[in-house]
């Protein structure tokens, strides 16, 4: 009875390791690749959504995912399936309230290749970082399902600087030759003209030396003023002294 039982205890786990390995579960890497990390507001750009490292015996035939991405920064333009699979429809494989989706393939993927191409547009928000993310990813090659590592990419929005107006050329408004021949429209001047313009340089610089020269002897006669105020003030200070002195020496002598 023993090896009975040992024996049918060795034949169960004999058919679980054969069960195990006939259906072990696939394994694969799904990873994001743009060519693009920065963009500016307003223009578009695509990620690759791309199938590699694969374990299965048979090949991956269907994923399933949820795309996840930040609305108020990105606007989802199309996803287009490469390689032979199938492109996600919305509201029939991809849900786009929940951001579900799924895809299969026709045929199987045994090795590495792009599976989906995703286009999105930066939105005019402010310089910020913000993510793309497949999660709860789940493969199957036919037999059992595997989930397998989420996967994210980052974008930088940046702030496009501003550029001046192509095509709009510095003084085009302007006709040719006025700004390289300032006064063209002036005549030139006459012998009268330039006798003329000399005795009035002379007069203008007759009348700034008489301008100049005006000042200094204002500023002469009030210096000459004080002067003379204060030898005055001192005459009459000295003169009182004196006066003073000499009244009290007479009060003095008559005491």
């Amino acid at each position: 009875m023993r090896k009975i039982a040992k024996l049918s205890i060795i034949m169960l786990l004999m058919i679980v390791c054969l069960t195990v390995n006939v259906y072990a579960k696939p394994n694969c890497n799904i990873s994001m690749q743009t060519n693009e990390t920065e963009v500016s507001k307003g223009t578009e750009f695509t990620i690759d959504v791309n199938l590699s490292d694969i374990e299965s015996e048979k090949g991956i035939i269907a994923i399933e995912a949820t795309l996840e991405y930040e609305k108020e920064c990105l606007t989802l333009l199309k996803m287009e399936g490469q390689n032979e699979w199938d492109t996600p429809v919305k509201d029939l494989s991809y849900n786009e309230a929940n951001g579900k989706l799924v895809i299969d393939k026709k045929g199987l993927a045994k090795s590495n290749e792009t599976i989906l191409k995703i286009t999105f547009k930066a939105n005019e928000t402010n310089n910020k970082d913000t993510t793309v993310s497949l999660k709860n990813i789940v493969v199957a090659d036919g037999s059992v399902p595997a989930q397998i590592t989420d996967t994210t990419k980052t974008i930088t929005i940046k702030q496009e600087t501003s550029r001046p107006n192509e095509g709009e050329k510095p003084g085009e408004d302007q006709k040719p030759g006025e700004s390289q021949n300032p006064g063209q429209d002036q005549k030139p001047n006459t012998g009268t003209n330039q006798a003329t313009g000399n005795t009035n340089n002379k007069n203008n610089k007759n009348e700034k030396d008489n301008m100049a020269i005006g000042k200094l002897p204002y500023a002469g006669s009030v210096s000459n003023l004080i002067i003379i105020v204060t030898i005055l003030l001192l005459i009459i200070g000295i003169t009182g002294i004196v006066i003073y002195k000499k009244r009290k020496t007479i009060k003095n002598d008559k005491n």
